[in-house]
């Protein structure tokens, strides 16, 4: 008979993964089409492609810092259903939207409630997932995102085309919010003890920045995760040219790319858990930082598509190792009253600097051949990576042990 993951026993963490599973898997179709959508109602005008996703990262941002705050002032499955129930209406007004503007103001919405979503799920699998089984629900979470990951953007695509509209896109959209609504209802939390007086929004904010500070491994952490924001800002848009243009490869061989980097990212995920029984959680961290520059020194000096494919793979495998073991590290460290608020700013370190690249892309992408901007951000990110090991928090999170910190046991699921 088959069984479930030992972590899935636990009954309201399924239904929260079956909740955020449905979500994501609705967040990544929805979008992919959404982008579609708007290049066909601009007439084929790529800035508004640029406009829309600088909205959407804006308003992304937002959602994170709200959603850091309010998944620790208010019960986070009432926040997980309030920003369910409004994405809902947004969504239906895409149906009768006739100008690229609106498409793009209501995916700018959609984001701002996702990034409160965010932040306040993984904040509340916390509280209910054993601290002897985190890593495992860390890994399922990250295995889950890296098949997202692949399948998403190709269904949103393959399902605007067949359909030749955005009408079935939202239909599904919307069936996956019904489905996180029914199961996180269905969930039984009570919110962990509030530890301290409740703050104003701003000082809530002030004092989770605060807290990241102070914390060496934690700030270790967030300043590795912005390298990596702006490296991938820069590098993630210009993979499609630098496959087509410079190695020769179509545009179905680039899906297919992408699609290998998620296969890795699925196994890597899967691979976490068992590397942290293995290794302190701050060394994993590190290894992996270490290879993702090296990896793209190796991708260009190959220069080959076929090279690529395997390269994809492995760095796919090394990025979700270090994803789902940042996820862990602060499952392990970080105080219950914190949680909401790490895990939004771990997000908006990967955004903030990511729209950041993107933009200095926009104004230097048309003055160089892709492959010389590529080879100047690989040298930038051995630079900025490499001799970090030098600096006092990189030195405290590589000799970090696995030893955790006190949590709520009174709410935690029980097999």
């Amino acid at each position: 008979m088959f069984k479930l993951p030992k972590v899935l026993r636990y009954q309201n963490f399924r239904r929260l993964y079956i909740a955020g599973l449905t979500s994501e898997l609705g967040s990544f179709v929805s979008e992919t089409a959404l982008m579609l959508l708007v290049f066909e109602l601009s007439n084929h005008n790529k800035s508004y492609l640029g406009a829309a996703r600088a909205v959407f990262l804006f308003f992304l941002t937002i959602g994170n810092l709200i959603g850091g705050v309010i998944g620790e002032k208010y019960n986070r499955k009432n926040v997980l259903l309030f920003t369910n129930y409004i994405r809902i209406p947004i969504i239906f007004t895409i149906i009768f939207a006739k100008t690229p503007e609106v498409v793009i103001l209501c995916d700018g919405l959609i984001a701002l409630f996702t990034g409160m979503y965010n932040p306040t799920r993984q904040a509340m699998v916390n509280d209910i997932v054993p601290q002897k089984d985190m890593n495992r629900a860390n890994a399922l979470f990250g295995s889950a995102f890296a098949v997202l990951h692949m399948i998403g953007p190709f269904l949103g695509a393959t399902m605007f085309t067949a359909f030749g509209g955005i009408k079935e896109v939202i239909a599904l959209d919307f069936l996956t919010y019904i489905v996180g609504i029914y199961f996180i209802m269905s969930l039984t939390y009570n919110p962990p003890r509030q530890e301290g007086n409740s703050e104003n929004f701003l000082s809530e904010i002030k004092n989770g920045i605060k807290y990241a500070r102070t914390q060496k491994e934690l700030f270790a952490v967030i300043s590795n995760v912005i390298i990596e924001g702006l490296v991938l800002g820069f590098m993630f848009p210009l993979i499609l040219p630098y496959l087509t243009e410079t190695l020769g490869a179509t545009k179905q061989d680039y899906g297919i790319g992408l699609a290998l980097f998620g296969l890795g990212g699925l196994f890597g995920g899967w691979a976490s858990s068992t590397i942290l029984k293995e290794k302190p959680v701050g060394k994993i961290i590190i290894a992996a930082l270490y290879i993702e520059p090296l990896l793209m020194a190796l991708w260009l000096y190959a220069a080959s598509y076929t090279a690529t494919l395997a390269i994809f793979f492995v760095w796919g495998f090394v990025v979700f190792v270090r994803i789902t073991n940042q996820l862990n590290y602060v499952s392990l460290k970080v105080e219950t009253k914190y949680l909401a608020r790490i895990f939004a700013l771990l997000d908006l370190g990967f955004v903030v600097p990511n729209i950041l690249g993107g933009i200095i892309l926009t104004f230097i992408g048309n003055q160089f051949a892709t492959e010389e901007i590529l080879i100047v951000v690989c040298i930038a990110f051995c630079a900025l990576i490499f001799p970090r090991m030098l600096f006092s928090d990189m030195k405290a999170l590589f000799n970090l042990n696995n030893e955790t910190v006190d949590r709520d046991t009174s709410i935690q699921d029980q097999i």
